[in-house]
């Protein structure tokens, strides 16, 4: 079926379903101590003084709050499966992002109703990659991206409403986009050990949080999973400097030519 998820949408309902796992925490901490006080102060004749209720207070911080690590473990797993599900969902709705992680899906983990199936790469790396790129063609670029984008969905909109994603995936208008951002990105590999080490740095200290026991848990993402990444991104255009190096310069250049075989090399070399 297809995928008919919004372009530009926040995700409410994941925001709000952290705010009530903390709200949880709050309330189940203070019904512990409320109770607590009502037992004191049942022992105390009734009522209890500002000295006692602060006492009290230290002594269920210092004696009773490790009864409840399990409790705090679970709320943190629960609140931290939602912040992650927040920002790839997010990420994901950006459509030029969206299309351009399209090209390097199947390095995933396999998912329900998603690509995937190499296990190459993290879902973890989508908040760092969108930023990498941004950082990479600017705002001015990455705002005309996301303008041609969606004038590419209009085309692909679905009579009740959401998009043909697969559509919008294959509209050569879409291909020709991301290949126009990735011959400036390419430029930007001129000193590769040094540019591929600042995008690596970019991603695994942007990963999205991990669930505890995952087998992503402890996953960075490292100079062969790098060079999977680009390969994957930069495909087509290397298919093309095969077949029609002549049509690669008159669309972009020499110098974005020589720039491209360069970077294709390096990871050849990777």
């Amino acid at each position: 079926m297809p995928d008919r998820t919004p372009p530009r949408k926040a995700a409410p309902p994941a925001v709000a379903h952290g705010q009530r796992c903390c709200e949880q925490v709050g309330a189940t901490m203070i019904g512990h101590f409320a109770t607590r006080l009502e037992v004191e102060a049942n022992k105390a004749g009734g009522s209890l003084s500002a000295p006692q209720i602060r006492a009290l207070a230290q002594r269920f911080i210092d004696s009773e709050q490790g009864r409840f690590k399990g409790y705090y473990q679970r709320a943190w797993d629960e609140c931290t499966t939602t912040r992650e599900a927040h920002l790839l969902e997010s990420s994901r709705r950006l459509p030029f992002e969206r299309i351009l992680m399209r090209r390097f899906a199947h390095l995933f983990p396999p998912r329900a109703g998603d690509d995937g199936g190499a296990c190459i790469l993290s879902r973890r790396i989508i908040p760092g990659f969108n930023l990498a790129i941004d950082k990479m063609i600017g705002p001015t670029l990455d705002e005309q991206c996301q303008l041609k984008c969606e004038a590419i969905l209009v085309r692909h909109a679905l009579t009740d409403g959401g998009w043909d994603w697969d559509a919008v995936y294959a509209d050569p208008d879409a291909q020709a986009l991301v290949n126009d951002v990735l011959v400036v990105v390419a430029h930007y590999f001129s000193s590769f050990a040094k540019r591929r080490a600042w995008v690596m740095e970019m991603i695994n200290s942007h990963l999205a949080p991990a669930r505890h026991g995952t087998p992503d848990e402890h996953w960075r993402l490292s100079e062969s999973a790098f060079a999977a990444l680009m390969r994957a991104l930069f495909a087509d255009l290397a298919r093309q400097l095969v077949a029609d190096s002549r049509g690669v310069r008159a669309r972009w250049g020499d110098h974005t030519h020589q720039a491209l075989v360069a970077f294709l090399e390096h990871l050849e070399r990777s």
